[in-house]
């Protein structure tokens, strides 16, 4: 029996995506407020470690929400009354792996970095598609190579030492996987930025907890997600090298078969869900040639075949949909 899968490396590819998004054709806002975008890893090296007490508590004063996150949630060295707060902090300021990244940080990230503008352009699109939703504020930060992205209701901050690129040698010294390491650049700050905020605006709602319903609210973050960066490659969102993202549109229908011949779409199952769902080398269950998340991306093209075939339905409504079975069911997916 011949395979179903197909190798990407040995198709020939046809033009896909040449019709533009009806949401990409509106023109990024130009007047509006830019969101704000807090280097604080600047000001916060910026300090003298021997005169902490004073400097850092006029820098927590004015960002009084994200220190308290910083210190408490993301280097985790307590609140800032306890007896050896300044200590620590000290600690981790003079620490030489700490200081190293600063520096890196600072040469791949100057002020008024790439990234800020992208940022602003797509929170801009945001506030157009969403006028009601608050904005948050962006804080850049340096954890010592720990934690990506750090959240709350007000603002999402940006572990910029974890986005040096795919070729810096402390990565790998500290044993973060390669199809990770693959996806720590410059370039995936935006999007990641973007979906963190999104995942936390528009939280998961449906009642059945099932594969399907969580490919298709994936898929609904990650429409949004290319509605707000229109001009970047649908690879560079997902996170896909170009092969993987070749061979997702030559098997799409391989892996929607796959999963209805296995029946997986409804498994309730939490540990294989989130074998497909999460970031992972591949795809369980799916070739070694795909990426990890393929079934989200999956999700993803269920949404766009939904907006496709409901061309009166805004973002809007499109996130208050909170049974993910009328999307499909609505979208007639058949890849």
């Amino acid at each position: 029996m011949r395979n179903k899968w197909i190798v990407a490396a040995f198709t020939v590819l046809a033009i896909h995506g040449c019709k533009q998004n009806r949401f990409d054709s509106v023109p990024t806002p130009k007047n509006v407020e830019p969101v704000p975008i807090v280097r604080f890893e600047k000001e916060l090296f910026a300090m003298n470690p021997d005169s902490l007490e004073k400097s850092y508590s006029t820098l927590a004063q004015r960002y009084p929400d994200f220190s308290k996150l910083f210190t408490e949630g993301i280097i985790r060295i307590g609140k800032s009354d306890s007896p050896d707060f300044y200590r620590y902090l000290r600690l981790f300021l003079t620490d030489t792996m700490v200081q190293n990244a600063n520096r890196m940080v600072g040469s791949t990230f100057p002020a008024n970095a790439d990234f800020e503008k992208v940022l602003q352009d797509a929170f801009a699109r945001y506030s157009y598609f969403f006028p009601n939703k608050p904005l948050p504020r962006v804080y850049t930060y340096i954890s010592g190579y720990n934690l990506s992205l750090a959240i709350n209701d007000s603002l999402v901050a940006v572990g910029l030492d974890r986005y040096l690129g795919r070729n810096t040698i402390q990565y790998s010294l500290l044993g973060i996987p390669v199809y990770q390491q693959r996806k720590m650049h410059p370039g995936k700050v935006p999007s990641d930025v973007m979906r963190a905020w999104l995942y936390s605006a528009f939280p998961f709602h449906d009642s059945i907890n099932n594969l399907l319903s969580n490919m298709i609210y994936e898929g609904q973050i990650m429409y949004l997600t290319k509605r707000m960066l229109p001009y970047q490659p649908d690879s560079l969102i997902f996170g896909f090298t170009p092969q993987q993202y070749k061979w997702c549109l030559n098997n799409e229908s391989a892996m929607w078969t796959h999963l209805i011949e296995n029946k997986l779409l409804f498994t309730t199952n939490t540990v294989d869900i989130n074998k497909m769902i999460n970031d992972a080398p591949f795809t369980s269950g799916f070739p070694k040639e795909s990426p990890g998340r393929a079934v989200v991306w999956i999700g993803y093209r269920i949404v766009e075949r939904f907006m496709e075939r409901n061309n009166t339905i805004d973002l809007q409504a499109l996130m208050k949909i909170q049974d993910y079975q009328d999307i499909l069911n609505m979208a007639k997916y058949k890849p």
